[in-house]
């Protein structure tokens, strides 16, 4: 320390270099809303076209589940086999190499390629990564006008995409089109042509055509011919020996799909187009780049289009740090104010700029970490700012108290620093060790609070270090200089607060030493008590934010075409437009639904789902209340509909409130099973009941005539195909035109949209009859029979399995839908089983992590402390702080009426490392005198009472003055946090400087005179 303290301007020099570095590193970092939580899934999806769902079951999904398992690090997988696609959804574990799995994964799927059918397409294994959306636009106008912004669109998004930081655009809204080649029947009988000849000659157009090179006795020169481009190219195919042009034979030309997307934004044809920002970018700086571009192609829009920003996350970020920043700004000069009441002037710019250097320090490994500005990381500094002043007023407090018994300027500084130094490593040390295990939470729980512990352990660390060496440096430069008088009673508030020092010492402290152990057997029973107010308290495990956008989803029976799909969709909107004026503004996307706005999207999508936005008026009511209004009233106008309001969560995305998963192999018992299951969940009070099998389609199977197909000498294959050539057509290839491309499908006119197959209209040619081949009607080969089938066929590690989601509101709802399952179970056949999930067991597993990680963190600080003490016994009895801010951070909330979530948890947690240094610093204290041999324990209970009651109440007021503008602020989200710190710092404070010293006594007359040590 004498080497620090000659040196002084040096190393402060070298602290102010440290301090730019950390200011440059803020403003560099990126900012965002809420922090990225990581999306460790892959998805293997195989495409087998015209296979019902249990063929591509069987033939696809099957075998690569079965290659997949292989596979070490896969936490869960997942898979629907739908008609003609299969969809294997894999999380893989948390801690592994992700590029590796995936690598091995892709490896064991192409080894299984060569097992699947030779007309399946190859699987493809990709990555789901988090694409954020940063900005999304509403384009209105005539619908004409509209479509003709397609190609316009496809040059702006390949402008946008190459900003570095974009991951990609949504378009929604443009219907798609194909080129439809319409083969007739008629012509091609009269070139003696059947449909394979040309659909032979297509497959081949697609291939490139090259013809080498050659050497022409001066150079090599390559050789090609000079083709047509597009749907010209397709016109001038020669099809079959005489060469007839294509054009002869079919209709060629651009024709609209079914479209996939209908948007509307307030009752009109609108386009949506979404930017999605690549992880770990800075949301401001991105969004200015882009708005520049976007203001240029609006500017060169028709007049008749109407360009409206419609979600910017730059807005909502800027407006959110603007907010924390005037906390962040309030904090700052609430500490600067607490710790003028009782230090110097000189005192309080000492440890303020302690203070400052230590966050700007902190921050500099930040970017390491993987941790980025947003509001868990603003939070955090606010709450480190609180915190990081303890070790500062500390310091300060003893240098001062020794210069006034007289040491010199350098043997003040290194004394007062040598007195306290142990404690103030102990008790920092015990914040960090609070604080690490916190950084190995899993899944997303875990990512979106890690920036919280990393701020707070890194600034800790920081501050430790520079309160017992800046402090240090700064007082001794000052009084060296100056030897000034120490004031007796420093700050504006010294003479109150030395007159509170010496009543608390020797009317508190000396009255309740007379009956210690009633004192702390009353004490711990009053926290005890408190405690069960939780049991009073509302739980909330992440609340919703106080936005003003309500999602809407809507699925309506299977088969319900697209334009039914929307006007039932605008008939509900309308509906609540009619009867409610908090309603603003609407949107409706049909079909697939949102982009990811608004942390909403939809699976299994398809013409019978949609999603519709509500902008509602939340000055005069909030989502919560809109929902609660609304969702269980249009479920019983639409009691054929499944419809659910939603709005933003501040937090991970959570699961349905219940799920019941049933396994087992017969599809059809499986169906059963979950009919009788959805029924009995019903009748227990669940409002609706969604599962993932679906309702049965209709379908029409076709039933071959075997004995038939081999007198005609026909194939199985040829009739399938000509009956899709008729119906949907074949598709072939893409067609590309510029950067749009257009999908060329080959049919034959027969049968219209709309109409019913009729088979004796339909012919094959007979291979078994010499001469022309005779012409034969399928309805001599088939049978057609009405049934239906299933949609699709889910699978859960690898079996068949049926999830159903229980939604409902009513008390004790999630008990009754588990008591139903359990009911269930009895009466299963063997080889079935049913298993239990959802939200409740989500938060089940994370009480039971966070529940094995508060004993880890107890563990830790024990071990701190027992090392500072050299004790076995005493730890305990700082532990006791913690029981005592535990009881007052409930307290709070149930005085206040704040629910418990999930950061008030971690509010609880801190509380652990934060509450042990104001009984660390008293009893180290006592310790240090009593162990010198010239005092009683009483008189060194009373000492260390007058000695640390002002640094305690001035390092607890900076830490709760600090979080008022957060507990007051109204954010749901940190409300709990500030409350639970707040209430238990100012409960376990107030209640240390009574209990402790009495436990002391206690500990003292039982043990401590024993001079037990490890």
């Amino acid at each position: 320390m004498t080497y620090l303290l000659k040196r002084s301007k040096l190393f402060i020099f070298l602290i102010f270099i440290l301090m730019l570095i950390g200011a440059y590193t803020f403003l560099t970092l990126p900012k965002r809303e809420i922090p990225e939580t990581p999306v460790n899934l892959v998805m293997v999806s195989t495409i087998l076209p015209g296979a019902e769902p249990l063929e591509v079951e069987r033939t696809i999904t099957n075998p690569l589940e079965r290659a997949v398992k292989r596979v070490d690090g896969i936490d869960s997988m997942n898979s629907v086999s739908a008609n003609s696609a299969s969809i294997i959804t894999l999380s893989l574990k948390d801690g592994i190499d992700n590029e590796q799995t995936i690598s091995k994964l892709q490896q064991e799927v192409q080894g299984s390629a060569n097992d699947l059918p030779e007309n399946a397409q190859a699987p493809e294994v990709k990555k789901l990564d988090l694409a954020f959306p940063l900005v999304s636009y509403m384009f209105t106008g005539d619908d004409k006008v509209l479509s003709d912004l397609e190609k316009s669109f496809a040059t702006l998004s390949d402008d946008i995409q190459s900003i570095e930081g974009v991951a990609g655009t949504s378009v929604k809204g443009f219907t798609e089109k194909q080129v439809m080649i319409t083969l007739d029947p008629e012509k091609l009988g009269e070139n003696r042509l059947q449909p394979f000849d040309v659909l032979s000659v297509l497959q081949q157009a697609n291939q490139p055509l090259s013809l080498g090179t050659h050497f022409d006795g001066k150079e090599r020169v390559v050789l090609t011919v000079k083709q047509d481009e597009g749907i010209e190219k397709l016109k001038q195919l020669q099809i079959g020996n005489a060469g007839v042009p294509l054009a002869k034979l079919a209709d060629i030309g651009e024709v609209a799909k079914e479209a996939k997307d209908i948007v509307t934004f307030e009752g009109l044809s609108a386009i949506s187009y979404t930017i999605f920002l690549q992880p770990g970018q800075d949301v401001p700086s991105i969004d200015k780049t882009i708005d520049n571009k976007m203001d240029r192609y609006i500017k060169d829009l028709p007049k008749e289009v109407t360009a409206h920003t419609y979600e910017s996350q730059a807005d909502n970020v800027n407006s959110i740090f603007n907010s924390l920043y005037i906390s962040l700004l309030i904090a700052v000069i609430a500490v600067l104010v607490v710790t003028t009441a009782g230090l110097t002037l000189f005192g309080s710019f000492a440890v303020a700029l302690t203070v400052l250097a230590s966050v700007l320090v902190g921050l500099i490994p930040i970017p390491f970490m993987g941790v980025d500005l947003n509001q868990i990381s603003v939070i955090g500094l606010i709450i480190a700012i609180g915190i990081l002043v303890d070790d500062s007023i500390v310091v300060n407090d003893n240098i001062q108290r020794r210069y006034k018994l007289g040491d010199s300027p350098l043997d003040g500084a290194v004394n007062g620093v040598k007195e306290v130094y142990t404690s103030i490593i102990s008790s920092s040390l015990a914040i960090v060790v609070t604080f690490s295990p916190l950084l190995l939470l899993s899944g997303g729980n875990g990512a979106f609070i890690k920036a919280l512990p990393s701020i707070l352990i890194t600034t800790i660390i920081a501050s430790t270090i520079l309160s017992v060496t800046l402090v240090p440096m700064l007082q001794y430069i000052k009084t060296k200089r100056r030897n000034n008088k120490i004031s007796e009673t420093p700050g504006f508030l010294g003479k109150p607060l030395e007159m509170i020092a010496v009543f608390y010492s020797e009317k508190v402290l000396r009255t309740v030493l007379k009956r210690p152990l009633l004192v702390g057997i009353g004490g711990l029973v009053i926290a005890t008590g408190f405690l069960f107010l939780a049991l009073l308290t509302p739980f909330e495990f992440f609340p919703a934010a106080d936005k003003e956008e309500v999602t809407m989803n809507v699925r309506l029976a299977a088969g319900t075409t697209i334009d039914e799909t929307n006007n039932e969709i605008q008939k509900i909107i309308d509906e609540v437009l009619n009867e409610d004026n908090n309603v603003k503004e609407t949107a409706i996307f049909t079909g697939s639904g949102l982009p990811n706005l608004f942390a909403s999207s939809m699976n299994n999508t398809g013409e019978n789902t949609g999603q519709a936005v509500f902008r509602i008026k939340n000055d005069n009511t909030s989502a919560s209340e809109f929902i609660e209004k609304w969702e269980p009233e249009l479920r019983k106008r639409y009691s054929d509909a499944e419809i659910f309001l939603d709005t933003i969560v501040q937090g991970p995305p959570v699961g349905a409130p219940v799920t019941v998963t049933i396994t087992g192999d017969d599809i059809d018992q499986l169906v059963k099973l979950r009919d009788d299951l959805k029924s009995r969940l019903l009748e227990n009070g669940a409002d609706i009941v969604t599962d993932n099998l679906g309702e049965p389609v209709p379908a029409i199977q076709y039933v071959p005539d075997r004995q038939a197909l081999e007198d005609n000498g026909v194939s199985l294959s040829l009739v399938s195909n000509q009956l899709q050539l008729l119906t949907q057509g074949v598709p072939l290839f893409k067609l590309y035109e510029g950067t749009i491309s257009k999908q060329v499908v080959l049919n034959v006119k027969g049968v219209n949209e709309g109409e019913v197959v009729d088979l004796s209209q339909i012919v094959v040619p007979s291979m078994t009859t010499p001469g022309p081949p005779k012409l034969v009607p399928l309805d001599e080969l088939l049978a057609s029979e009405k049934i239906s089938l299933l949609a699709q066929v889910p699978h859960e590690k690898g079996e068949r399995a049926i999830t159903l989601k229980a939604y409902g509101e009513s008390d004790g709802f999630k008990a009754a839908m588990l008591n139903a399952a359990e009911a269930e179970k009895k009466d299963l056949p063997k080889g079935y089983a049913i298993s239990t999930g959802g939200e409740n067991s989500d938060q089940q597993e994370f009480f039971a992590e966070i529940g094995i990680l508060f004993l880890v963190v107890l563990l830790l600080v024990y071990l701190v402390i027992a090392f500072q003490f050299k004790s076995f016994s005493l730890p305990f009895l700082v532990l006791f702080a913690v029981y005592l801010g535990i009881s007052g951070a409930i307290l709070g909330l149930f005085i206040t009426q704040t629910p418990l979530s999930f950061l008030g948890i971690m509010g609880i947690v801190s509380l652990t490392g934060i509450v042990v240094r104001n009984a660390v610093v008293l009893i180290d204290f006592v310790e240090a005198r009593r162990h010198l041999g010239n005092m009683d324990v009483i008189e060194a209970i009373v000492e260390s009472g007058y000695a640390r009651v002002k640094p305690i109440i001035l390092t607890s007021l900076t830490s709760i003055v600090a979080l008022i503008p957060v507990a007051v602020s109204g954010d749901p989200l940190f409300e709990a946090l500030a409350i639970t710190i707040i209430a238990g710092l100012a409960f376990s404070s107030l209640f240390t400087l009574v209990m402790i010293p009495s436990l002391y006594l206690v500990y003292y007359k039982l043990i401590g005179h024993k001079a037990e040590r490890i």
